[in-house]
């Protein structure tokens, strides 16, 4: 096929949004739609060869397989190797499993797989990711193995029978995409046939343009690219993607690529030769930015400097260009390994060790030895005591399954005069060995019922109506009606509130705001605080109702750094004690900072609390040191990541609950 500079211009109108977005520049809001432009620009230059070479009868499948294997292998394989040592060196086991198993799917080519079932409310930030972008690769892989069976049926090239075949099937995707960010949007993202329609848009470019000679129009082209721009400035991470929204750049892609001939203006600007350039080292741009991005992460205290992101960024550049030269192009010029099967051979023994290794790292749990062989001494004793203790939190009359509970009793008394239910979310089960001492000092018994990222609250939905949004609020009412069944006297309903008002640090998480219906819409922060402020009132007013007492429990500090993260990190650097506890100072998140994000929420807290009179259990002065909140206090490291209480944090705010639940 003829080479088209301008579909090279195009790649680094992909790449530098991608790359800039992921840096951390806020202009680039939207700079992730850089990834659907290479979906389309993947689809319309496989396409158009595939066709190309049926028509002239040259086609083979195992041809077709060493192309894409010399193209891509080489260079990804190189950069996932390249990152174990420093992987190894600086993560915790806990993120090191996650990575290993990263790299054994994304070896696999189904990392976006993994991706997909790890990326709920728990997971690692995808900032911390090493290899997360390998997700989009693996789906166009996924493709090239899927799409040569869609040619196989339809024979000699037809246009009008192909074009009806691409556009069914791009019309089926773009309709499994757009119910699934409405329903499941966090796995939809990842989610394989979601995405197809993106590269068959490219497909259905190849179609149109197949035999015939370019098409030329200026103002298409120029509109084209206005709308790839207009989606990376004013998209943001809480628009659905992909659905319907996702047409903006795929569109304005295709426009390009169909209309943006030589003499246009856009073909003119896409052609200079830096644009050109860039495009060419796009592909192994794309493979070193996120793990340079991610380490930089890894290593810091706090979100690094745009000033360091941005020497992160071009030091991306230069890696790309030393495995463009050193990497990517002896194979694809078949320098090495010229035959066929030596390079087939190769990619298969490539595939084997490297997922191997990856799945023996996932199943050792990420190798926790690097940790816990360290030499015995202040930094073991805090890692050892954040999964040594004697609290057992677990349900003695039903079943568990990690962090959701069902309703059901955790501490029994001998000789019970009393029952009291923690209800919440994930924030309530970590506080629940504070309720420990109950039973025996008090004769109540304790029953829990959690379930992550969905408040104790009647009546309310997550604001964007998807399934667990759905769950969240029947959980919640089957919970109330098993408080009253059991004749609990006592509720306490804790939480992470500021979640469900003012979202996550550097993250306005929409998709956590309450709303009286299901379904999904933009919420100001003053709707938020007034959903949650209704919410309360409804459900202290339905348990008072029932002649039960309500206590509500105030938010701890959200940390900026997960702690045990940070422990193992520095075990793992071997930096002494004293260096350790400055570092760990260092860490602590500024009192400024927690409380501009959760006084929104704590006002309507204590508002609440004063207008109907309930009790709140304080727990925030306990972690005030200076300006700071502290997440390790007397030898004991209070948190297990960034905003949940470990098993000696929760402990340690059992005399805030018994002062606030003395017998009245």
């Amino acid at each position: 096929m003829r080479y088209r500079p301008e579909i090279d211009g195009l790649r680094a109108v992909a790449v530098v949004p991608v790359i800039l977005f992921h840096a951390g520049f806020s202009v680039f809001s939207g700079g992730y739609v850089g990834v659907d432009v290479f979906f389309v620009i993947s689809g319309y230059l496989i396409t158009t060869i595939l066709i190309s070479d049926r028509e002239a009868g040259t086609y083979s499948l195992l041809g077709f397989y060493e192309r894409r294997a010399r193209r891509i292998l080489p260079a990804l394989f190189f950069v996932m190797v390249c990152t174990i040592p420093f992987a190894w060196r600086w993560i915790s086991p806990e993120q090191f499993e996650d990575y290993a198993r990263s790299q054994a799917f994304a070896a696999l080519f189904i990392s976006n797989v993994h991706f997909l079932e790890n990326s709920g409310y728990y997971d690692i930030a995808s900032g911390f990711r090493p290899l997360l972008h390998t997700w989009s690769l693996a789906v166009e892989e996924q493709y090239y193995m899927l799409f040569p069976l869609v040619l196989l049926p339809l024979g000699a090239f037809v246009r009008r029978r192909f074009l009806a075949v691409f556009l069914i099937l791009a019309a089926l995707s773009l309709a499994v995409a757009e119910w699934g960010s409405r329903n499941y949007p966090s796995e939809n993202f990842y989610f394989t046939f979601s995405r197809l329609w993106e590269i068959l848009a490219g497909s259905i470019c190849a179609a149109i343009l197949f035999r015939r000679p370019q098409m030329s129009n200026d103002v298409l082209a120029l509109a084209g690219l206005a709308m790839i721009v207009a989606s990376i400035v004013l998209y943001t991470s809480d628009t659905p993607f992909p659905s319907v929204y996702t047409l903006l750049p795929v569109v304005g892609s295709m426009l390009i690529i169909l209309f943006a001939d030589t003499a246009t203006w856009t073909a003119r600007l896409l052609s200079v030769r830096p644009m050109v350039v860039m495009g060419i080292l796009s592909y192994s741009a794309y493979l070193w930015h996120q793990p340079l991005f991610a380490f930089a992460r890894i290593r810091s205290l706090s979100e690094p400097s745009l000033w360091l992101m941005s020497a992160l960024a071009v030091a991306t550049l230069v890696l790309a260009w030393l495995t463009v030269r050193y990497v990517e192009a002896p194979f694809r010029r078949r320098t090495l390994l010229p035959r066929r099967r030596g390079m087939l051979t190769a990619s298969a023994a490539s595939i084997a060790a490297i997922a191997g290794f990856g799945f023996v790292g996932d199943e050792n749990g990420g190798f926790p030895s690097r940790v816990k062989e360290a030499t015995p001494g202040y930094l073991t004793a805090l890692y050892e005591g954040l999964t040594n203790y004697e609290v057992d939190a677990s349900c003695k009359d039903g079943e568990a399954d990690g962090v959701d509970r069902p309703f059901c009793t955790v501490f029994p008394a001998e000789e019970e005069t009393h029952k009291l239910a923690v209800m919440g979310d994930s924030h309530a089960w970590s506080l629940s060995p504070a309720f420990a001492t109950l039973p025996e000092a008090r004769g109540v018994t304790v029953l829990l019922g959690a379930t992550g990222a969905c408040p104790p609250l009647l009546g309310v939905y997550r604001v964007k109506g998807d399934a667990p949004a759905l769950e969240c609020h029947d959980f919640a009412q089957s919970a109330a009606r098993e408080v009253i069944k059991k004749g609990v006297e006592t509720v306490v309903l804790a939480g992470r509130w500021s979640l469900y008002v003012s979202g996550e640090f550097e993250s306005d998480r929409m998709s956590h705001a309450l709303s009286p219906t299901p379904g999904a819409r933009f919420m100001s922060t003053a709707e938020r605080q007034a959903g949650l402020e209704q919410a309360l009132k409804a459900t202290i007013a339905f348990y008072r109702d029932a002649g039960i007492r309500v206590v509500l429990v105030e938010e701890v500090p959200l940390q900026w750094v997960r702690a045990n993260e940070t422990v193992a990190r520095a075990i793992l650097l071997r930096v002494d004690d004293e260096t350790s506890r400055q570092m760990f100072r260092d860490s602590y998140v500024s009192r400024t900072r927690s409380d501009a994000l959760q006084e929104p929420a704590r006002r309507v807290l204590n508002e609440v609390a004063e207008e109907t009179g309930v009790e709140v259990i304080r727990l925030l002065d306990y972690f005030v040191e200076g300006d700071q909140y502290v997440w390790l206090r007397d030898g004991d490291v209070l948190y297990t990541d960034s905003n949940h209480l470990s098993v000696n944090g929760a402990l340690a705010m059992t005399p805030f609950v018994e002062a606030v639940l003395a017998p009245r």
